[in-house]
């Protein structure tokens, strides 16, 4: 029986498969050491922030109704101010 032959080609995808396998072991062995915390961000006094998230919510159920009435606009515009205020506004 002869021997296995090992051609240039075999070789390079050979190497290739072998570096793919070291990347994601690589990969998950880094993701399994990165720590999950996520902080939560202050979003200024809780009654405020109690009575935003209320306002979308009623907002979200309001549905296509929504679009014209004038306290989901005045809520939407807070909530826009919220989340593109600098971060040292914060």
């Amino acid at each position: 029986m002869r021997g296995l032959r090992l051609s240039p080609p075999i070789i390079f995808r050979l190497v290739a498969v072998g570096l793919v396998v070291l990347i994601i072991l690589a990969a998950s062995l880094h993701l399994r050491h990165v720590s999950h915390d996520v902080g939560v961000p202050d979003l200024g006094p809780p009654g405020s922030r109690d009575r935003l998230a209320a306002g979308l919510a009623r907002c979200q159920a309001l549905g296509m109704k929504a679009d014209g009435d004038p306290a989901c606009v005045a809520i939407w515009a807070e909530n826009r101010k919220r989340f593109f205020a600098p971060e040292t506004a914060r």
